[in-house]
C-alpha cells in the first residue's frame, strides 16, 4: 500500500498531497481508489540475474511495490530457492517467484500470468515479450 507519513504529520497516497489526518483514512481512500478500478494494480515482473540481483533492480521493484503493483520474479533459472531470500526481503510472496528453466519458458510464463511489464537485461527476452499481445518488455538499466 503506497501510504507515507509526511513531515507535517499528515499522510499521503503515493506522490499525492499530504492531506489525510490519519493512516487509516489514507488507507480507506486508497482502498476505494483500487475498488473503483480507476487505478488497478499492474502485474509487473523482473528477471533475477542481472536485474533483481542488483541494488538498482531491488530499488525499482520496491518502487513498483510501493505503487501498489503486483510484483513477480520470473527467471530462466532452474531452481527458485536461491531467489526466495531476495523475494522475502522485498515482500514478494514465494508463490510469485518462478524459475522456468529457459528463456522460452520464461516468456511463456510471462504470457500465461498476463504480466503487463517485464524488466529484463536480455535483449532477446525483451524482443519476445514485446511480441506478446498485451505485454511490454523493458530493458533494465542500472541507473533507475
Amino acid at each position: 500500500m503506497p501510504i507515507y507519513k509526511c513531515s507535517n504529520g499528515k499522510y499521503r497516497i503515493g506522490t499525492g498531497g499530504c492531506v489525510y489526518d490519519t493512516h487509516k483514512k489514507a488507507a480507506e481512500v486508497w482502498a476505494a481508489i483500487l475498488a473503483s478500478g480507476k487505478m488497478a494494480a499492474k502485474k509487473v515482473s523482473y528477471d533475477y540475474d542481472g536485474v533483481l540481483s542488483t541494488d538498482a533492480g531491488k530499488e525499482k521493484a520496491k518502487r513498483d511495490i510501493a505503487s501498489g503493483n503486483l510484483v513477480y520474479i520470473i527467471s530462466a533459472r532452474g531452481d527458485k530457492e536461491t531467489m526466495l531470500g531476495t523475494a522475502k526481503d522485498l515482500g514478494i510472496p514465494a508463490d510469485r517467484v518462478y524459475a522456468t528453466g529457459s528463456n522460452k519458458a520464461k516468456v511463456e510464463k510471462i504470457s500465461s500470468l498476463e504480466i503487463e511489464i517485464h524488466t529484463d537485461n536480455n535483449p532477446d527476452v525483451i524482443t519476445e515479450v514485446n511480441a506478446l499481445p498485451n505485454a511490454r518488455g523493458v530493458k533494465f538499466e542500472e541507473t533507475y
